[in-house]
């Protein structure tokens, strides 16, 4: 049986770990040829061998995407190699956390290179490839934290909150052109273990707010990707699905 991506051509960013590689790896399960990006070659070499489980060989692109070139470069490469880009998933970010009056500027700067300018990259080069086939499908990575504010996440939020309105904006922009834009606005999300490459993981408290009864798991955002990714989403763009557990339904 076909997956839901079956032969769809998909960039993902941040694909080294987290809820990239845990993304591709579902990607690569339904059927897509994948380009994973990420400044961490030796964390995509572990995401290639998750995806030959699903016997998908993807092809790996080592770059800094707060860059321009490296966004242009990206998206060629899947050209060269595929013929087209139907799907890009932004997932790549880095983040410092604090309140305004605790953050630098410096602090500041840096969240706004990686989480929105490097969005933003993204999703130009993606929109130059994608008018020419006129289809296709951004999926952007928010927050709730954007749309609701947490404590000391003045940056995040503020970046995230960006993330919601130009996927919007990208969302009419776009349509004439047959390219749809959405993003996904996870809660906390609780990792498991190897799932990221990094020295600590947050410490979550228990979820006594949320409906569900637990955290997100990022396989929670890479069915969401999945969906938005697909032609059962067709008609669906300049949405920003919550996954949270019903947290921000209270």
């Amino acid at each position: 049986m076909a997956g839901r991506l079956s032969d769809k051509v998909a960039v993902i960013t941040g694909a080294s770990s987290g809820q990239g590689r845990v993304a591709a790896d579902l990607f690569a399960r339904e059927g897509a040829h994948l380009v994973l990006a990420d400044i961490d070659m030796a964390g995509l070499e572990e995401t290639r061998q998750l995806t030959r489980q699903s016997h998908m060989e993807p092809t790996l692109f080592a770059g800094d995407l707060t860059q321009e070139d490296a966004n242009r470069e990206m998206i060629d490469l899947a050209v060269q190699r595929y013929g087209r880009v139907d799907v890009l998933y932004n997932v790549a970010g880095l983040v410092r956390f604090g309140s305004v009056h605790e953050i630098s500027l410096d602090d500041w700067n840096f969240v706004m290179q990686h989480e929105l300018t490097i969005t933003f990259l993204g999703c130009k080069y993606a929109v130059l490839s994608m008018m020419k086939t006129r289809s296709g499908s951004i999926i952007n990575m928010s927050s709730v934290s954007g749309l609701y504010g947490s404590p000391h996440h003045a940056a995040h939020a503020a970046t995230k909150s960006a993330v919601a309105g130009l996927t919007k904006q990208m969302a009419v922009d776009y349509g004439p052109h047959g390219i749809r834009v959405n993003a996904i606005a996870p809660s906390q999300i609780a990792y498991g273990e190897g799932q990221r490459r990094v020295s600590a993981q947050s410490v979550l408290q228990p979820p006594t707010e949320v409906p569900l009864g637990r955290h997100a798991k990022p396989e929670d955002t890479a069915l969401c990707a999945v969906y938005l990714a697909s032609d059962d989403a067709s008609f669906v763009t300049g949405q920003v699905m919550i996954i949270d557990g019903g947290t921000t339904a209270h």
